[in-house]
Protein backbone atom coordinates (compact mmCIF):
# COMPACT_ATOMS: atom_id res chain seq x y z
CA UNK A 1 0.00 0.00 0.00
CA UNK A 2 1.48 3.48 -1.23
CA UNK A 3 0.01 6.23 0.98
CA UNK A 4 0.08 10.15 -0.56
CA UNK A 5 -1.65 13.53 0.86
CA UNK A 6 -4.72 14.47 -1.62
CA UNK A 7 -3.43 17.88 -3.16
CA UNK A 8 -6.44 19.43 -2.76
CA UNK A 9 -7.43 18.92 0.74
CA UNK A 10 -4.59 17.25 2.09
CA UNK A 11 -6.36 14.47 3.62
CA UNK A 12 -4.34 10.38 3.34
CA UNK A 13 -4.84 9.26 -0.09
CA UNK A 14 -4.39 5.21 0.14
CA UNK A 15 -3.26 3.19 -3.33
CA UNK A 16 -3.80 -0.33 -2.13
CA UNK A 17 -2.74 -1.69 -5.53
CA UNK A 18 -0.09 -1.38 -6.95
CA UNK A 19 -1.75 -1.34 -10.49
CA UNK A 20 -3.61 1.63 -9.21
CA UNK A 21 -3.03 5.09 -11.09
CA UNK A 22 -5.82 6.58 -10.49
CA UNK A 23 -7.96 7.62 -7.15
CA UNK A 24 -11.04 9.72 -6.18
CA UNK A 25 -10.47 11.70 -2.77
CA UNK A 26 -13.04 10.04 -0.33
CA UNK A 27 -12.82 13.72 1.89
CA UNK A 28 -13.12 16.34 -0.93
CA UNK A 29 -13.61 14.53 -4.24
CA UNK A 30 -10.67 15.39 -5.91
CA UNK A 31 -9.46 13.33 -8.77
CA UNK A 32 -6.01 12.17 -8.14
CA UNK A 33 -3.78 10.78 -10.61
CA UNK A 34 -0.94 9.12 -9.18
CA UNK A 35 2.90 9.37 -10.39
CA UNK A 36 6.24 7.32 -9.38
CA UNK A 37 6.30 9.67 -6.46
CA UNK A 38 4.30 11.97 -6.28
CA UNK A 39 0.25 12.53 -7.09
CA UNK A 40 -1.07 15.43 -9.15
CA UNK A 41 -5.02 16.53 -9.22
CA UNK A 42 -6.84 16.74 -12.38
CA UNK A 43 -10.64 18.20 -10.76
CA UNK A 44 -13.14 17.15 -9.36
CA UNK A 45 -15.46 14.36 -9.40
CA UNK A 46 -19.13 14.55 -9.18
CA UNK A 47 -21.43 12.29 -6.95
CA UNK A 48 -22.32 8.70 -8.31
CA UNK A 49 -25.71 8.46 -8.86
CA UNK A 50 -27.54 6.37 -6.44
CA UNK A 51 -28.24 2.76 -7.11
CA UNK A 52 -29.29 -0.30 -4.99
CA UNK A 53 -25.98 -2.37 -5.50
CA UNK A 54 -25.45 -4.61 -2.51
CA UNK A 55 -21.71 -3.95 -2.78
CA UNK A 56 -19.64 -0.90 -1.98
CA UNK A 57 -15.62 -0.10 -1.43
CA UNK A 58 -14.23 -2.04 1.12
CA UNK A 59 -16.60 -5.15 0.35
CA UNK A 60 -14.48 -8.50 0.37
CA UNK A 61 -15.09 -11.80 -1.03
CA UNK A 62 -13.90 -15.13 -2.71
CA UNK A 63 -12.94 -16.16 -6.40
CA UNK A 64 -12.04 -19.45 -6.87
CA UNK A 65 -10.51 -20.03 -3.55
CA UNK A 66 -8.75 -16.20 -3.50
CA UNK A 67 -9.74 -13.45 -1.27
CA UNK A 68 -10.33 -10.02 -2.80
CA UNK A 69 -11.43 -6.61 -1.99
CA UNK A 70 -13.23 -4.13 -3.48
CA UNK A 71 -11.18 -0.76 -3.79
CA UNK A 72 -12.74 1.33 -6.52
CA UNK A 73 -15.51 1.52 -9.16
CA UNK A 74 -16.77 2.81 -12.22
CA UNK A 75 -20.45 3.65 -13.11
CA UNK A 76 -21.01 2.76 -16.97
CA UNK A 77 -23.98 4.29 -18.60
CA UNK A 78 -25.20 3.50 -21.86
CA UNK A 79 -28.56 4.58 -23.77
CA UNK A 80 -30.92 1.69 -22.30
CA UNK A 81 -29.17 2.00 -18.37
CA UNK A 82 -25.93 1.62 -16.58
CA UNK A 83 -23.74 -1.00 -14.97
CA UNK A 84 -21.16 -1.01 -12.40
CA UNK A 85 -17.50 -2.16 -12.65
CA UNK A 86 -15.41 -2.85 -9.05
CA UNK A 87 -12.26 -2.57 -9.29
CA UNK A 88 -10.58 -6.29 -6.99
CA UNK A 89 -7.46 -6.25 -5.23
CA UNK A 90 -6.55 -9.81 -5.31
CA UNK A 91 -4.72 -11.35 -2.37
CA UNK A 92 -3.13 -13.21 -5.49
CA UNK A 93 -1.51 -10.05 -7.03
CA UNK A 94 -4.10 -10.13 -9.92
CA UNK A 95 -5.63 -7.41 -12.04
CA UNK A 96 -9.14 -8.50 -11.30
CA UNK A 97 -12.74 -6.80 -12.53
CA UNK A 98 -16.30 -7.30 -10.70
CA UNK A 99 -19.16 -6.40 -13.45
CA UNK A 100 -22.76 -5.98 -12.16
CA UNK A 101 -25.25 -5.18 -14.08
CA UNK A 102 -29.22 -5.49 -12.76
CA UNK A 103 -28.47 -8.44 -10.78
CA UNK A 104 -25.82 -10.55 -12.59
CA UNK A 105 -22.26 -10.91 -11.39
CA UNK A 106 -19.22 -11.76 -13.71
CA UNK A 107 -15.33 -11.43 -12.43
CA UNK A 108 -12.87 -11.45 -14.44
CA UNK A 109 -8.97 -10.55 -15.52
CA UNK A 110 -7.21 -8.61 -17.76
CA UNK A 111 -5.92 -10.24 -20.89
CA UNK A 112 -4.01 -10.08 -24.06
CA UNK A 113 -6.28 -7.76 -26.20
CA UNK A 114 -7.45 -9.25 -29.67
CA UNK A 115 -6.30 -7.85 -33.25
CA UNK A 116 -6.69 -4.41 -34.07
CA UNK A 117 -9.47 -5.67 -36.61
CA UNK A 118 -11.89 -6.94 -33.40
CA UNK A 119 -12.10 -2.68 -32.79
CA UNK A 120 -12.66 -2.31 -36.40
CA UNK A 121 -15.48 -4.51 -36.66
CA UNK A 122 -17.00 -3.51 -33.24
CA UNK A 123 -16.80 -0.28 -34.15
CA UNK A 124 -18.21 -0.47 -38.03
CA UNK A 125 -21.15 -2.61 -35.67
CA UNK A 126 -22.29 0.60 -34.04
CA UNK A 127 -23.09 1.89 -37.55
CA UNK A 128 -25.88 -0.92 -38.03
CA UNK A 129 -23.27 -3.41 -39.35
CA UNK A 130 -24.67 -6.19 -37.36
CA UNK A 131 -22.89 -8.94 -38.82
CA UNK A 132 -20.18 -8.92 -35.73
CA UNK A 133 -22.64 -10.08 -33.51
CA UNK A 134 -22.75 -13.51 -32.94
CA UNK A 135 -19.21 -13.56 -34.55
CA UNK A 136 -16.60 -16.04 -32.90
CA UNK A 137 -13.15 -14.99 -31.47
CA UNK A 138 -10.58 -16.75 -29.46
CA UNK A 139 -9.73 -14.97 -26.16
CA UNK A 140 -7.07 -16.57 -23.55
CA UNK A 141 -7.37 -19.53 -25.46
CA UNK A 142 -11.40 -19.85 -25.28
CA UNK A 143 -13.56 -19.74 -28.05
CA UNK A 144 -16.58 -16.95 -27.35
CA UNK A 145 -18.62 -15.49 -29.13
CA UNK A 146 -19.71 -11.68 -29.41
CA UNK A 147 -23.43 -10.89 -27.40
CA UNK A 148 -23.10 -7.35 -27.21
CA UNK A 149 -21.60 -4.08 -28.27
CA UNK A 150 -22.37 -0.95 -27.27
CA UNK A 151 -21.55 2.26 -26.96
CA UNK A 152 -20.99 3.75 -23.55
CA UNK A 153 -19.66 6.79 -21.48
CA UNK A 154 -18.32 6.83 -17.71
CA UNK A 155 -20.62 8.24 -15.37
CA UNK A 156 -18.51 8.58 -12.69
CA UNK A 157 -16.09 6.86 -10.27
CA UNK A 158 -14.93 6.32 -6.61
CA UNK A 159 -12.02 4.81 -4.92
CA UNK A 160 -9.24 3.51 -6.92
CA UNK A 161 -8.41 2.20 -10.39
CA UNK A 162 -5.69 1.21 -12.56
CA UNK A 163 -6.89 3.62 -15.60
CA UNK A 164 -8.00 6.90 -15.13
CA UNK A 165 -11.93 7.46 -15.28
CA UNK A 166 -13.00 10.59 -15.51
CA UNK A 167 -16.72 11.59 -16.16
CA UNK A 168 -17.64 11.50 -19.91
CA UNK A 169 -15.02 8.67 -20.61
CA UNK A 170 -16.20 7.45 -23.90
CA UNK A 171 -15.64 3.67 -25.27
CA UNK A 172 -17.01 0.81 -27.01
CA UNK A 173 -17.72 -2.07 -24.93
CA UNK A 174 -17.76 -5.47 -26.22
CA UNK A 175 -19.09 -8.79 -24.18
CA UNK A 176 -18.72 -12.02 -25.28
CA UNK A 177 -19.61 -15.59 -24.26
CA UNK A 178 -18.30 -19.39 -24.09
CA UNK A 179 -20.55 -22.37 -24.19
CA UNK A 180 -19.87 -23.20 -20.46
CA UNK A 181 -20.11 -19.98 -18.67
CA UNK A 182 -17.20 -18.61 -19.57
CA UNK A 183 -17.12 -14.27 -19.94
CA UNK A 184 -15.20 -11.89 -21.52
CA UNK A 185 -15.06 -8.12 -21.86
CA UNK A 186 -13.47 -6.27 -24.93
CA UNK A 187 -12.98 -1.87 -24.12
CA UNK A 188 -12.46 0.14 -27.14
CA UNK A 189 -10.92 3.42 -26.22
CA UNK A 190 -9.70 6.07 -28.70
CA UNK A 191 -6.04 4.35 -29.54
CA UNK A 192 -6.79 1.34 -26.95
CA UNK A 193 -8.00 -2.46 -26.11
CA UNK A 194 -8.12 -3.89 -23.39
CA UNK A 195 -9.80 -7.44 -22.92
CA UNK A 196 -10.97 -9.47 -19.88
CA UNK A 197 -11.54 -12.74 -19.37
CA UNK A 198 -13.48 -14.77 -16.73
CA UNK A 199 -16.87 -16.06 -15.90
CA UNK A 200 -20.53 -15.32 -14.44
CA UNK A 201 -20.34 -15.64 -10.85
CA UNK A 202 -23.14 -16.42 -8.11
CA UNK A 203 -24.52 -14.02 -5.38
CA UNK A 204 -23.64 -17.10 -3.22
CA UNK A 205 -20.72 -18.46 -4.49
CA UNK A 206 -18.68 -14.91 -3.73
CA UNK A 207 -19.37 -15.13 0.16
CA UNK A 208 -19.62 -11.30 0.18
CA UNK A 209 -18.77 -9.54 3.90
CA UNK A 210 -19.03 -5.64 4.51
CA UNK A 211 -21.66 -5.37 2.31
CA UNK A 212 -24.41 -2.68 2.18
CA UNK A 213 -27.68 -2.69 3.76
CA UNK A 214 -30.86 -1.30 3.21
CA UNK A 215 -33.89 -0.69 4.85
CA UNK A 216 -36.88 -3.29 4.73
CA UNK A 217 -34.03 -5.90 3.40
Amino acid sequence: MKKFNCPSCGAEAEFSSNFSVYAVCKYCSSMIVRHDLDVESIGTMAALPEDMSPLQIGTEGYYQGQHFSLVGRMKMGWEDGSWNEWFMATDDGRKGWLAEAQGFYAICFETEAPPLDFAVKAIKQQKQDVSFIGSAHRLNNQKLNVVDSKKASCLGSEGELPLLARQGRLVVSVDLLGAYGEFASVEIETGKLRAYVGRYVDWKEMRCSNIRTFDGW
